[in-house]
């Protein structure tokens, strides 16, 4: 995740007993942010396999809704049309153009 000052934080997914309470990667990184007060400029999220194949994951339901109060210019990666190994970014407001909380403007900053 790149921040407003420069900064890149990185996150992890720990595995649990049950599944139900495993946190997304970009968990850690999110709360770093807040942390520090930054703004989130992009994020992405890799799967690297034991064989060590490299993929790109769309950010979840509910990582789009945590970048959300970051504004709709955040830059999401996304895997590449025909290769899931290669990011391709957009931006926020892309990869939900039919946000739900555009029916609240007056809450929203940056969309």
């Amino acid at each position: 995740m790149l921040l407003g000052n420069g900064m890149v934080v990185t996150g992890t997914a720990p595995e649990a007993v049950n599944p139900s309470v495993e946190l997304c990667h970009e968990v850690g990184p999110y709360c770093d942010a807040f942390r520090i007060r930054q703004p989130v400029m992009a994020s992405v999220c890799l799967h690297r396999s034991v064989e060590g194949v490299i993929r790109v994951l769309s950010p979840c339901g509910v990582c789009l809704e945590r970048l959300a109060i970051h504004g709709a210019s955040v830059l999401v990666g996304v895997p590449q049309s025909g290769d899931p190994g290669s990011v391709h970014w957009v931006q926020l407001r892309d990869a939900l153009p039919h946000y739900w909380m555009l029916a609240f403007p007056e809450e929203l900053t940056g969309w």
